[in-house]
């Protein structure tokens, strides 16, 4: 929202060139669909009405959700790695999911101003697929560390409501996953996904 405010008083009260309203306009486009996207999970998270899980590349909706968020946040000081092999395929509910990593990467990439990295690795565990996502900014303050996925705790970010990683786990709980913070010195986030999904259990 803030996004979509910011752009639309830019365009009512500056003298903008056309390139610069197609940025303004391509950006606010991007955030409409990502609150159409929240809404969407909020009322998924409210009502039990869980989206249809299909066998998805965890890689592509991994991949698209960095794209997503690196032109979100336009923070080109900060490299997001990939280190996830194609073809591990599992039953996902493709845009639940894909919400759930961009909030995941948003949230390091807001943490890191000033440059660093987020990487991201993927791998077959047995019968499941453990995903890590870690960052290089200051990590998450101790105070809350053990409440760090309940909803309305944050860690002071600005118009920050703290519902994005109660959202991020439950999201991954409704595919028979779970989600943990490990000790780092930046915030690490592991994720565990069944191959044999496990959507509404």
């Amino acid at each position: 929202m803030g996004t979509i405010y910011a752009g639309a008083e830019m365009l009512m009260t500056l003298d903008t060139a056309p390139n610069q309203v197609k940025r303004l306009a391509a950006n606010m486009h991007r955030a409409a669909g990502r609150v159409r996207e929240l809404l969407i999970d909020l009322a998924s998270a409210t009502y039990g009405n869980r989206s249809t899980p299909e066998i998805c590349d965890i890689r592509e909706i991994i991949s698209a959700a960095s794209e997503a968020a690196a032109a979100a946040m336009d923070n080109q000081s900060v490299q997001i790695l990939l280190n996830v092999p194609r073809q591990i395929r599992l039953p996902l509910a493709r845009s639940r999911m894909k919400l759930m990593f961009f909030n995941l990467i948003t949230n390091a990439l807001e943490a890191m101003p000033g440059g660093g990295e987020v990487r991201i690795a993927a791998m077959r565990n047995g019968d499941f697929v453990m995903v890590a996502i870690e960052d290089t900014g200051p990590g998450i303050p101790h105070e809350i560390r053990e409440k760090v996925f309940e909803p309305f705790v944050t860690a002071g970010k600005e118009n920050g409501l703290g519902l994005g990683l109660a959202f991020a786990r439950q999201a991954v709980l409704d595919h028979g996953g779970d989600l943990w913070i490990e000790p780092s010195a930046g915030a690490r986030f592991v994720m565990r996904f069944p191959l044999n999904g496990g959507e509404g259990s």
